[in-house]
Formats: structure tokens, sequence, C-alpha cells
């Protein structure tokens, strides 16, 4: 772990920025008061026949975005209120709001806040807080609920506790632009036993506690060259009740320094990640090299999910040509896992990618993408069974031609998309149960009357799967068509599909009919209409399957 902290060091101290300056407004020109934005309600009504019901017979929703403006200063709004989910007696709520003034915004209620990938990376928050930029400095704050406990399964309604409440602060500091910056960030979070109706001392969930430092660099220079880098370091409690002294391999700066801030234990963990690539670009012409790393089982609680034990290096070039008709963009990649050698085996991938796209003239034009990923795992620690290693090469190759006719009357486009797909297993053990195969061959016709906006499309469908020995078909077309009168304020639109579906089990069919319309007698006001029905028939032995399911939503918008 030392050579990685060395590294994080190393990218976080490493590296200057360029940065530029903004202008100030003056308060007394702006608008005393100003309020925007929209309010939308919708009732939907459903019903089902030959299965249960699939949600409420009636259900409504509500929710606006209003935007309140005082001398400038922006306070967005956003609330959800609903009742189509009544199993859990209340409605889904969420209120926040980040009101804006020059340089300075505030946050309150709901937020979904990002000062870095590995601290606070987007995650929802209940609390509040703050971001300054005057000129250069980028300052950030924020503090409040990550999640809150919950003890009720969903599925099974049973009363069972699936984690703790998780409060943490966050905060930012850096220097530059969007262009030009180097930020450091800091998320400390813990979870609480506030809400958790378990037993903590006899339930298997633990409490944990985490304190992550992360810091981000952009640089552009000559406005070719673009430097960017991402690095984390996090130190990670998994059970912090545990009495258990820790144990480290290095000095005692963590035990000293950071256990005035956190509690260390025998369940304390250290994650080091990092990434950073090198772009440079001309006109007909650009190229990105990359790099990621991310240790074994890295976890931070700013963020919600993290693919780690992971080494990415990535070539990416692009090339315009034929004053950019033509357009070609290519990646080639090597992965790998394993990078503790703490698995019986590494798997190692190599990944391809090339696209192309060409506007041959005014009329046609054609798409091609290929894609190839291959995976192979070699044993590290001691010799596995064969069935355990992986040699699997997935290939993918799209063309998609099409032509556009373009007349005073009327346009016309029709577009034909093939696609296969393959994965061959080479292990012999396995490739039998691994292989597949997938055909996909789309056509679709679009035919617009000018004058009038009529505009109508169809299109069939063929879809052929192969996995495992069995073999899977569906097949059908689709139509629809638009309009709209009275100078846009009434639009009516359908959209109809039917399915067929062949397998060893049986034969099935699906139906679906949509049908949707809207009035809007002036920009403030919209009613809208949409009903849809979906009959669904399989044919089989075993369990046929015939049932039929009809929604009717009738919406208001209202915009100010």
């Amino acid at each position: 772990m030392k050579n990685h902290f060395l590294k994080y060091i190393i990218i976080l101290f490493g590296y200057n920025t360029a940065v530029f300056a903004q202008n100030l407004d003056q308060i007394g020109k702006q608008k005393p008061f100003a309020i925007s934005g929209n309010i939308d309600l919708r009732s939907i009504l459903y019903s089902a026949s030959g299965i249960e019901n699939r949600r409420s017979p009636f259900s409504y929703i509500l929710t606006g975005s209003p935007t309140l403006s005082i001398y400038g200063i922006a306070i967005p709004v956003s609330f959800t209120y609903s009742e189509q989910e009544r199993s859990f007696r209340q409605p889904f709520n969420q209120f926040g709001m980040s009101p804006t003034y020059k340089w300075a915004t505030l946050h309150a209620g709901y937020r979904n806040i990002s000062f870095s990938p590995y601290t606070l990376g987007g995650h929802t928050m209940l609390g509040g807080g703050f971001e300054l930029n005057p000129k250069n400095l980028r300052l950030g704050f924020m503090t409040g609920r990550l999640s809150k406990a919950m003890d009720v399964d969903s599925v099974s309604g049973e009363s069972i506790p699936l984690n703790f409440s998780r409060f943490g602060t966050s905060f930012k500091i850096g220097y530059g632009n969007e262009k030009n910056h180097f930020d450091i960030s800091v998320l400390k979070a813990k979870d609480t036993e506030k809400g958790f109706k378990g037993d903590i001392n006899t339930n298997k969930l633990r409490p944990a506690e985490n304190l992550v430092l992360g810091s981000e660099l952009k640089i552009e220079l000559f406005k070719k060259l673009t430097l960017n880098a991402e690095a984390g370091y996090s130190i990670y409690t998994l059970d912090y009740t545990s009495t258990l002294a820790v144990t480290l391999d290095s000095s005692n700066f963590f035990v000293d320094k950071i256990g005035k801030l956190m509690k260390l234990n025998v369940s304390t963990e250290r994650y080091g990640a990092y990434s950073g690539g090198i772009t440079y670009r001309e006109k007909s012409f650009s190229i990105k090299v990359g790099y990621q790393y991310v240790d074994p089982n890295f976890q931070t609680m700013g963020a919600y999910f993290f693919q780690n034990d992971i080494q990415n290096f990535t070539l990416s070039p692009t090339i315009n040509l034929l004053k950019g008709k033509l357009r070609l963009m290519g990646s080639i990649g090597l992965q790998n896992d394993n990078l503790k050698e703490q698995k019986q085996a590494t798997t190692k991938r190599v990944i391809g990618m090339g696209n192309l796209s060409w506007d041959i003239n005014n009329i046609f034009g054609l798409d091609a993408n290929y894609t190839n990923f291959s995976s192979n795992s070699t044993p590290t620690v001691q010799q596995v069974q064969n069935k355990y290693l992986l040699a699997q090469t997935t290939g993918n190759l799209s063309l998609t031609p099409r032509i556009i006719l373009a007349g005073e009357q009327n346009t016309q486009t029709i577009i034909l998309s093939l696609n296969k797909t393959s994965m061959v297993d080479a292990n012999e053990t396995t490739k039998s149960l691994n292989q597949i195969n997938s055909t996909v061959a789309l056509l679709n016709h679009t035919f617009t009357h000018n004058a009038s906006g009529l505009s109508i499309n169809s299109g069939v469908n063929y879809i052929q799967n192969e996995v495992a020995g069995l073999n899977i078909k569906n097949y059908g077309g689709s139509i629809g068509a638009s309009k709209s009168f009275l100078k846009n304020k009434i639009q009516i639109s359908t959209s109809n599909s039917y399915l067929i579906n062949t397998s060893e089990q049986g034969k099935g069919k699906i139906l679906n009919i949509s049908l949707n319309g809207s009035y809007q007698p002036v920009s403030a006001h919209r009613f809208s209409l949409r009903v849809v029905h979906l009959g669904n028939s399989l044919t089989s032995s075993s369990n046929p399957v015939n049932f039929k399911e009809n929604t009717g939503e009738l919406a208001y918008t209202f915009n100010f």
C-alpha cells in the first residue's frame, strides 16, 4: 500500500494549473423578483384480466420544478408527491433547492452533489452546503444524511434491518476554471444507530466508518493538449464497534493522525484508486492515452458503486477525412484484475472497438461498428480446475446503411440495421453452456408530408438468439403516425406493434397499442391523454399464459 500512497501523493501535488479570471455584475441590474418552471399533475387508471393487477387501479403523481429569482439569486426547487406505491404507507417525497447568485450556490434538502469521483461523487444527500467560485477559487461544502435506515424488505414485506442511517460531511478546495483546475476534496462519513430497529450487538449488519481523500486535475495547453488526472485514497473501517486493536504494516502515522479523525481497528482497510489521460487534438485528428487503477474492494461512502480490482490501459484515436464526411474512431485497451494476487486466477482482457460513419452523398450514408472483447484467466496462487478458467471472445459487428430522400413536398428516411453478436468459449469444459450467437435485423421507414406535418413510420424486425443450445426467435412489425392541428395546439400520435416469439417452450404473441393526444391552448397550459393496451399470450403445454392490460393516463402541465 506504501507504493500506491506514494503514487497518489505524486498525482496530488505533481502538477501546476493555468487559470483565468471572471467578471461580476452588479446586483442592481437584476430583476427584483421572477418565477419560472412547471407543475405537472397526472392521474393513472389501470386494469388487467387474466393476471393479478401489477399496479394500483388508480394512482396519481404530482411533480414540480419551479425556480425563484430574487435580485438575480436563482432558487431552483423540485418536489415529487406520489401515491403509486401504497404498500409503503406513505407517498414518496423529496424536496431540495440550490439558490444561486453570481459565484455562490447554496444547497438545501435532497441534493445530488459531485466534488470528485472518489469522495462525494454524485451521491444524493439530505442536508445542506454551498459551492463558492469567486474568480478562480473553488470551494465546496456539503453535510447531511447519505442514506436512511431501512428495516422493511420491499419484496417480502418482512421487517429485516437492511442498513443503518449514514451521515457524512465533505468539502472541496481548488483553484482554476473548467478547462484548467486542481481540486482537493475530503469525505468523512459514518453509520449511526439512528432509526435502526435491529439489535446492533447481535445483528450481522455492522456499522462502518469512512475517510476519503481525493484530488482532480485538468490542464489544457495550446488548445491542443489536455491532461486530466483523478486520485483517491480511502480508509474504511468495516465495523467500528470492534474492540480488536489495529495492526498496520506501516509507520504510526495512521494510528496517531488518522486515529484522531475516525475509529481504527482490526476491520480497517485502506484502498487506493487513480486514473489519468492525455489527449492531443488537431483539426482532423486526435488521440487519447488513458490509464486506470483501482485497488481490490475499493469503496467510498460518497459513491454508489465502483468497479474495483481493475487496471486499464487504453489508446483511442479519431480521424476525420473528406472534409468531415468520413469519420473514423477506434479504441484498443488492455485490462486485468487480481492486482494483489489474492485470487486463484488472473483475468486478462483485450478490448477493441472501431467505428465508421460515412456520408457518401446527400442521399446515402453508412454507419459501421465493430467491437471485440477477449478474456482469459491464468492460475496464480495454485492450480485450479479447467472448468473455472476463463477463455472467451465476444465480437459484435453492426452495419447501418441509411437513405434520406428530401423533397419539397415529402421527406422519407429508410434505415436498415444489421447486427451480429457472438461469444466463443475456448474452454472445452464450458463451451457448450456459454456459446452465444445473436442476429438482429431491423428495417424502418419514415414518411413526412412537409406542408401538413403528417408523419407515418413503419418497420419490421427479426431477432434470433442461440444460447446454450436453445434457439429463440422474435419477429414482427410496427406502425405509427403523428399529426398536429391548429398551429400545433393539438397533437395526436399512435404507436402499435405486434411481436411473435418462438422457442422450445412454445409460441408467444404480444400486441401493443398506444394512443396519445395533447391540447395546448396557450403556452402556459397543456392537457394530455395516453391510452395503452397490452395483450400477451403464450401457447405452452405446461404453462399457457393469456392476459391483457389497459392503462390510461390523464395529465395537466402548467408552465410559468
